[in-house]
């Protein structure tokens, strides 16, 4: 059975597309960046939560965050599990999600999709590496759903 968003392991398998589509990722630059996804239930409480470590042009660790002890993300992407099952399931049918459900248009209207941080400057790492974020889960395209 194939992996799930957000389970670590759908993570894993990213980062070896990440890997297989190394030219891709080397034009958008190296990132190193830690972050944690958390998917919110309709009850409003954490369902899951992911931690995810991109080091350079590859995926460098991914876990549930409670199997992370001593994690330390920069920011943590919080969404409901519907917003995020709707731009993946927009990647899986057109390779990308239309634009107003981006990583990047969902942050700006802080609605549907939102940042946690405690570090201001480490928040920032967010909009840096936003088009490797973005691209690293348009991988997820490939994946079997």
């Amino acid at each position: 059975m194939a992996a799930k968003f957000p389970d670590a392991d759908w993570f894993l398998a990213l980062g070896r597309l990440m890997e297989a589509e190394g030219e891709l990722f080397r034009r958008l630059g190296y990132a190193e960046v830690r972050f944690v996804v958390h998917v919110i239930g309709d009850d409003g409480r954490a369902e899951r939560e992911t931690a995810v470590e991109l080091d350079g042009y590859k995926l460098g660790r991914a876990a549930a965050l409670e199997d992370a002890p001593g994690f330390d993300p920069d920011f943590t992407i919080c969404a409901t599990g519907a917003v995020w099952n709707r731009m993946l399931d927009e990647i899986a049918r057109d390779g990308r999600p239309e634009a107003r459900h981006t990583l990047s248009s969902l942050a700006l209207i802080g609605q549907e999709l939102w940042l946690e941080s405690n570090d201001q400057l480490r928040e920032d790492k967010y909009y840096r590496y936003n088009q490797t974020l973005q691209e690293f889960l348009n991988l997820s395209g490939k994946l079997p759903r």
